[in-house]
């Protein structure tokens, strides 16, 4: 019995849908499907709409008799899981910045279905830009952080020597983060000059990426010197973390902001995930893992 209400449940969830997509002129619909009988389910508006039919499991992708979108989802939680599929389907070209999509998914886990999002691409992923940045911080030079932040893109996406890194930067108002901070490690940008450790200069920008590799954060000069890696910061140490679910580095990152008129900017080691501080606020959250992913393809 509990099976039948289930099913009717998930019936009327893509019925409502359906009728939704009509209404907002929306054609693509992405399903997050983690079985057999809510593909069935879907089966009878296959035709109306374009389906992006997402799953995990390629023994469930060979049972559907259309093309489907594999993701290995399997370790992210249910609460990321739908942001990780959507920028796989970006990356892929099974979606594109401009669109609108509406997005079915189970949230809970419990359920086939639960939850209906309509989720504009282009506000969600779309690069951050220089007037974005001006409202962030009026003291550092926003072609500095935009540099920053896309340096902090490609090392969550890429990470290092085939292994995920989480690192932070923390730029502006120098003096104070160095009051604020210990090394941890032998300076490795000490002893050379401002030019040849200028953020601007590629070669330094391809340092940062191994040293991210190493614990701590880099601190960097308005001008975009590095001054140092692998610093402890201890703002508000020995304080627990104020953003639930999120840990020590994202914690550090907020309290140097909050007791500095720095900018830090975080990497996730989990996600890639890019989250910029300012003011003691997390002001900006930019997905930036790639997952990997195919497209599975009928014969």
């Amino acid at each position: 019995m509990a099976r039948r209400t289930t099913d009717k449940e998930t019936q009327q969830i893509i019925e409502q849908a359906a009728l939704l997509a009509e209404k907002l002129k929306v054609k693509k619909i992405l399903v997050v499907c983690e079985s057999l009988s809510l593909w069935k389910a879907l089966l009878p508006h296959y035709a109306d709409f374009q389906f992006i039919i997402a799953l995990s499991n390629k023994k469930l992708a060979e049972s559907i008799t259309v093309e489907t979108f594999l993701c290995d989802f399997n370790g992210i939680t249910r609460r990321d899981r739908l942001d990780y599929i959507l920028r796989a389907a970006i990356e892929s070209g099974k979606v594109k910045k401009a669109e609108r999509i509406l997005c079915l998914f189970s949230l809970s886990g419990q359920k086939p279905l639960d939850t209906i999002r309509v989720q504009r691409i282009q506000e969600y992923y779309g690069p951050i830009s220089p007037h974005d940045l001006k409202r962030i911080n009026k003291t550092i030079p926003d072609d500095l952080l935009l540099l920053l932040v896309n340096l902090a893109i490609e090392i969550g996406q890429e990470g290092r020597e085939g292994l995920p890194v989480g690192t932070i930067f923390v730029v502006g108002d120098t003096e104070k983060v160095l009051e604020l901070s210990k090394p941890m490690i032998y300076n490795p940008f000490k002893g050379y000059s401002p030019e040849e450790t200028n953020i601007f200069d590629g070669k330094v920008q391809e340092s940062v990426k191994e040293l991210t590799l190493i614990d701590g954060a880099f601190i960097i000069r308005e001008d975009g010197v590095v001054l140092s890696a692998g610093r402890f910061l201890h703002a508000g140490a020995g304080k627990s973390s104020p953003m639930r679910g999120l840990g020590a580095r994202h914690a550090a990152a907020l309290a140097i902001s909050h007791h500095t008129n720095c900018v830090a900017i975080t990497v996730s080691e989990s996600t890639g995930t890019v989250r910029i501080f300012s003011g003691g606020k997390s002001v900006r959250t930019i997905r930036a893992f790639r997952p990997p992913a195919h497209i599975h393809k009928k014969s």
